[in-house]
């Protein structure tokens, strides 16, 4: 018998139905923390559950590479599904890597990110200030998903009228596995025609920037080098992908997710009522809490050796994050929301080479919608039963029905 159910931790609609494996992380963290499963209908893999062991893949990508592939997807008919061909930055390894995510790590410093902050606030203070004095809504269609998805829409030159045909687009590629979202079951066919309708899209902004370049990621994009040369299109294609499925659903999740946190720590709420200066601490501890990314795989270049066990050239590694963050040995109470943890060293962004490039926008984003959030929101309670996404990859929530009641404002004298 094995150890736990390894479908718990990589089926998809194990994560819709259950949620995160905490309780089969715990015990591979105290039991065997590299531990290979061989699950039918999927390719034998290692799982890391601790920390320490992550950071030692992660800081050697000339060992454990990303280019075969950084998900984890079920075999079909016994064998490896097709990939879409299409290259982003998070399935690149040395040398490219370096190179090709050079192109944006001007934009998303902390100082151009603090250029987009008139944008963010703006957002945050409409979406709130819309949800009136009281009321009930689903918060992740109504608040969870606009608010990244407006962030990320301007700065790729995405229009307003758009938005819903882009949150199509998103829903489809990281919901391929659940049932409100899939467009095909073949998943191969579904993901086919979704790049199909993304590269249309985007290849007329590209060409607009191109002509007409602005003071946005698109035109950052469109008119990126390599090497001296005009970059691929399928690079380009790629950044287009990456910067807006990934920049939206990661920064929802943990916007669904910390919203969830806060209704079950109301003191944690209130204390950040209280403080806003707390923020930065805050996100950061929401996004350890959280864990919107769940994983991500390596495969080994060599033969090596890690916690004990014999890697073996080829072999799959699945790195679960939300494990690491959760680990006793680098935690203190680890299953406790903390606002204020400090030192934070949890791996939501990841770490090394593959270091989240939009981390700081993604913390300037959820950081100032919650603070909009806790300083306005007097009640906040769950009406219903959150619904995770089927997926293994960012299983965040897709609907979170709440009812609420805003602070009253102080009148004029």
């Amino acid at each position: 018998m094995s150890l736990v159910d390894p479908l718990l931790l990589v089926d998809p609609a194990a994560y819709a139905k259950h949620g995160y494996p905490y309780e089969s992380w715990a015990k591979l963290r105290r039991e065997s923390p590299v531990h290979h499963f061989s699950p039918e209908g999927w390719l034998p893999f290692w799982a890391l559950s601790k920390h320490e062991h992550m950071v030692e893949v992660s800081k050697q990508p000339d060992v454990f590479l990303n280019e075969p592939g950084m998900t984890f997807v079920p075999l079909l008919d016994g064998e490896v599904q097709a990939q879409i061909p299409i290259r982003t930055i998070i399935n690149m390894d040395p040398p490219d890597h370096k190179k090709f995510r050079k192109v944006v790590s001007a934009y998303f410093t902390p100082r151009a990110v603090g250029k987009l902050q008139g944008l963010i606030d703006k957002t945050a203070t409409d979406l709130v200030e819309g949800m009136g004095e009281e009321g009930e809504m689903d918060f992740i269609t109504e608040i969870a998903s606009i608010h990244p998805l407006k962030i990320i829409a301007r700065i790729l030159g995405v229009p307003e009228e758009d938005e819903p045909f882009i949150l199509r687009l998103t829903n489809e590629l990281f919901g391929n596995a659940d049932p409100e979202f899939q467009r095909d079951p073949d998943r191969l066919a579904a993901m086919t025609s979704l790049f199909g309708e993304f590269w249309e899209y985007f290849g007329k902004i590209m060409e607009d920037r191109r002509a007409n370049p602005q003071d946005d990621l698109a035109s950052v994009i469109a008119n990126a080098k390599i090497d001296g040369e005009p970059m691929g299109e399928l690079e380009t294609m790629g950044y287009c992908l990456i910067s807006f499925t990934a920049g939206h659903e990661t920064t929802r999740g943990s916007i669904g997710g910390g919203l969830e946190a806060l209704i079950e720590n109301p003191a944690a709420m209130q204390q950040w009522a209280n403080d806003p200066a707390l923020t930065p601490l805050a996100i950061d501890e929401i996004v350890r809490y959280v864990t919107p990314v769940n994983h991500m795989v390596r495969t080994a270049a060599r033969d090596y050796e890690l916690g004990g066990q014999s890697i073996r050239e080829g072999d799959k590694l699945v790195l679960f994050y939300a494990s690491a963050n959760r680990d006793e040995d680098i935690f203190e109470d680890p299953d406790v929301l903390r606002i204020d943890r400090d030192p934070n060293r949890h791996l939501g962004f990841g770490i090394g080479e593959h270091f989240c490039a939009g981390a700081n926008l993604a913390r300037a984003t959820s950081g100032t919608l919650f603070r909009e959030l806790v300083q306005h929101i007097d009640e906040v309670e769950l009406t219903g039963t959150p619904e995770r996404i089927a997926s293994n990859l960012v299983p965040g929530y897709k609907h979170m029905p709440i009812r609420y009641r805003m602070r009253r404002k102080a009148r004029a004298a």
